[in-house]
């Protein structure tokens, strides 16, 4: 009987059009063509992507893999967050950025970010600041915004740390489009924040400045969707907002 290995080398061309598919069927996931609870056939995939049911399925398996579709038993919809489902992920989402911004920051500190890559973080940040006014699509300011944070995660060094920032991002693009518009105003001033610490290389500071970005973008969506219950004032009253030291960072 053949394994696994053997059986994989049958197909050759499987495995890239398995990949294809994936890769297509998440960018359009993320790029906002389908909205939370939208059916998605495999029928209908495998005659816009042009491919065979045995790639779409596998593809498929992995956007359920990463929380991006749910299977219904009748093919497979687009995934959505609750309202406690989005606190948790922005919780985690905090998490991993401060500490992005404070393994890049100490990444400067000890020479290890080039010029150029100091050059690019700034550049992102301006992007975002562009991309934040009036006139801009929902899909580009969030598209700006995700390069911003993404390099972030890169420049922290940590390959499973951009990982697991990038699994999550994934998530938040199906249900937190509809809040850039207000979340808008938040994102230049303090991605300049965690800019200037970073520059500066100063891991403390530019921790605090990424952990009060996360902070303000995670109240600014429950102020969204209207979540005032008792669970979640108590959760906000032990988990107060970080302090940014107050300190002269020149960039």
């Amino acid at each position: 009987m053949p394994s696994p290995r053997d059986r994989s080398t049958e197909r050759p061309g499987m495995h890239n059009q398995a990949e294809l598919a994936y890769r297509r069927l998440r960018e359009r996931l993320l790029s906002g063509q389908n909205d939370p609870g939208d059916r998605l056939t495999e029928l209908d995939l495998c005659e816009e992507l042009s491919m065979s049911r045995t790639p779409v399925r596998e593809a498929l398996r992995r956007l359920q893999s990463d929380g991006l579709v749910t299977s219904t038993g009748r093919g497979v919809v687009v995934s959505s967050l609750s309202p406690q489902e989005m606190r948790h992920a922005m919780q985690l989402h905090g998490a991993l950025d401060a500490l992005a911004a404070k393994l890049a920051a100490t990444a400067q500190r000890d020479g290890r970010l080039s010029p150029a890559q100091l050059a690019e973080l700034k550049d992102a940040s301006r992007h975002a600041a562009r991309n934040a006014g009036d006139g801009v699509t929902p899909a580009d300011a969030w598209r700006a915004n995700l390069d911003f944070h993404m390099l972030l995660a890169r420049l922290s060094g940590n390959p499973l740390l951009e990982d697991a920032l990038d699994r999550i991002w994934a998530r938040f693009a199906i249900v937190s489009r509809t809040n850039i518009n207000r979340r808008r105003d938040l994102s230049p001033g303090q991605h300049d924040a965690i800019v200037r610490a970073i520059v500066a290389g100063d891991p403390e500071a530019a921790e605090a400045a990424a952990a009060a970005h996360v902070h303000e973008a995670a109240t600014a969506s429950d102020a969204g969707s209207g979540a005032t219950d008792d669970a979640d004032r108590a959760d906000e009253s032990a988990s107060p907002e970080p302090d940014v030291p107050k300190k002269s960072l020149k960039a």
